[in-house]
């Protein structure tokens, strides 16, 4: 027992020599309590203020049926999303699962390419799919489904479209997760004791994988909550969503009070999903019971759909061939199966793809197919200040917030990672809690905060809010690292006569460093993207590039729009491929040191 204690005490002191090392997580303590945890206990305290008393904001909110309408539209708008996205992203992760490996890399490459595109390019190219002479009007009057364009834009359909589209990947990938330690040979079992194809899926792996749609459903559903973007560019007049009430709350009536009601509403409903979800997930016994009641469900509905004998003939259960007029109808139904998870990968690309040919176009106007092929728009989108300022802007900014949340994030992973002591658990919860809170409702919270400061409009402070969401991202990544990396390698340093903090340099940065490379870059892509903070924070000589081009969006119509998120594009598309490289550059040495040890 004195053996372990001693070897625990040496191991906590690994890093910082005659520092404790979990005294290295304080600075990125400190900051997320000093610009994330205080600013948010502001509103908590500002939305209890008030001259008709304690809780008249909240009476407000509660006695007004336009927001508590639109509170119940976007919990209805969410569930549908959420909804949507489960039907539509199921039959991706399972054709992921079953593909070649190399097939099965692209396609994860294109799910991850829509998670870091910028939202707002995503947006803006289904503006132009929609619009009255885009290209699905074209489509439908080419095939001769409709004599004239019809009203696709600005109506519930377009923004069901927009957010289903940005949000499907947060669905594939938690099914994927769960899918990929399926093992597929008890779905062959079922079928060689004469279970058909549909029913071995049903019965086998259906239920193997509800905790796959359980996380899917509610990440959706956490995520359609605080969604701006897409709603405000996509919708109508009637299709206000709750976020967007908070903003003209602020925008149009500067009404801090019940802006702050209404961000603690929304983010006390985020808590109690999350919560939900830990407790779903927490017991693997609970979990189980949970699938087998939901199972219950539905073997009871397919019992009753089974008695139908056409359609077991078309099931293909053990027993009935498909034979006469029923083997078309089961070739129709495979065709179809095969068919949808390609249909949604190409509806993932689609909006992607159409901003090119429109950066290219040699109308002044959005016209597709363009009529010519020029580069004017990269030209002038390159010798205008309007832009060329935001750029500069965005560049810097997110160069200092890689660089902040890299270092913050590290330290706070080696005293997570190494470190032993009380508390650790709900340390690393708060630091990485700012990934589940709404960002309209952080926004909110840090112009409070930062016009108090006298920092609303500047540089620092939106560099400083950008840190709080990107720091999460970086302790992820660079935790998952620490895991991997062997700390008798700094022992066995140390025994050579460096000291710990020379060891960690000299041996263990330099094994990590693919996960710096890809926690910055994550870091950089999170501040050079966000947009709903800017819209907040930034002044106009601190404008970045999503606002310029949210205003572009708004009140212009030239192709130089489009030409800017095709640039957009580029830079998270290249920043992605390279957080790629090195996370398989990290893999193939943490694969190599496996093997080492096998030998050994």
């Amino acid at each position: 027992m004195r053996g372990r204690r001693i070897q625990r005490v040496r191991y906590c002191d690994e890093v910082g020599g005659a520092v404790p090392v979990f005294l290295l997580v304080l600075p990125a303590f400190l900051f997320l309590a000093a610009f994330y945890l205080f600013p948010l206990i502001q509103i908590v305290a500002l939305s209890f203020q008030g001259g008709g008393g304690l809780f008249e904001n909240y009476g407000s909110l509660l006695s007004d049926p336009l927001r508590l309408t639109v509170l119940l539209n976007t919990l209805k708008l969410s569930a549908g999303v959420a909804l949507l996205c489960l039907v539509l992203g199921y039959p991706v992760a399972y054709l992921m699962v079953n593909a070649r490996p190399e097939r099965r890399s692209a396609l994860m490459l294109i799910v991850l390419a829509s998670v870091w595109v910028s939202i707002l390019v995503r947006t803006y190219a289904w503006m132009v799919l929609l619009a009255r002479r885009g290209p699905v009007n074209a489509l439908l009057q080419f095939l001769g489904l409709t004599d004239e364009p019809l009203t696709l834009l600005y109506t519930d359909f377009s923004v069901y479209v927009g957010m289903v589209h940005v949000l499907l990947p947060f669905m594939i990938l938690p099914l994927y997760s769960v899918m990929q330690r399926i093992d597929l040979g008890l779905v062959r079992s079922a079928r060689s004791l004469g279970c058909g194809g549909f029913l071995g899926f049903w019965f086998v792996f259906l239920p193997l994988s509800l905790p796959g749609v359980v996380a899917g459903v509610l990440l959706v559903f956490l995520v359609s909550l605080g969604f701006f973007i897409t709603p405000a560019l996509l919708g109508g007049a009637g299709d206000v969503t709750f976020v967007m009430l908070i903003e003209q709350e602020l925008a149009q009536f500067l009404n801090w009070g019940v802006a702050s009601a209404m961000s603690i509403v929304l983010l006390v409903a985020t808590l109690v999903l999350v919560a939900l979800y830990r407790f779903l997930m927490r017991s693997d016994a609970r979990l189980a019971g949970a699938d087998n009641r939901i199972l219950g469900l539905l073997s009871v509905l397919m019992r009753s759909a089974l008695r139908s004998r056409a359609v077991r003939r078309t099931l293909g259960v053990a027993g009935y061939g498909a034979e006469g007029s029923v083997a078309w109808l089961r070739r129709i139904v495979a065709l179809v199966v095969r068919a949808v998870p390609w249909l949604v990968v190409g509806f993932l690309v689609l909006p992607l793809l159409v901003i090119v040919p429109l950066s290219l176009s040699s109308s002044p106007f959005l016209e597709f197919p363009p009529p010519g092929i020029t580069l004017r728009w990269y030209v002038q989108v390159f010798s205008r200040m309007d832009w060329l300022g935001p750029i500069a802007v965005s560049v810097r900014l997110a160069l200092v917030v890689g660089v902040g949340a890299t270092l913050l994030g590290l330290l706070a992973s080696v005293a997570l990672v190494r470190g032993s002591f009380p508390g650790k658990g709900l340390l690393a919860g708060f630091i990485v809690s700012p990934m589940i809170v709404p960002v309209m409702v952080l926004a909110v919270a840090m112009q409070y905060f930062m016009a108090r400061l006298g920092l609303a409009g500047t540089l620092s402070g939106l560099a400083l809010s950008h840190v709080v969401l990107a720091l999460p991202f970086v302790v992820v990544v660079l935790t998952g690292a620490l895991q991997t990396v062997d700390t008798g390698l700094e022992r066995a340093a140390q025994a050579l006569g460096a000291t710990p903090f020379v060891a960690f340099v000299r041996v263990t940065l330099p094994l990590i460093r693919p996960a710096l490379l890809t926690s910055g870059l994550f870091a950089f892509l999170v501040s050079f993207d966000e947009l709903v903070i800017a819209l907040f924070l930034a002044g106009p000589a601190t404008k970045t590039l999503p606002k310029r081009m949210w205003e572009a969006v708004r009140e212009e119509i030239d192709p130089a729009t489009a030409a800017v998120a095709v640039l957009v594009t580029g830079v998270c598309v290249l920043g992605l491929l390279l957080a790629e490289r090195a996370r398989s550059r990290l893999v193939r040495r943490s694969n190599l040191h496996n093997l080492n040890k096998v030998f050994e």
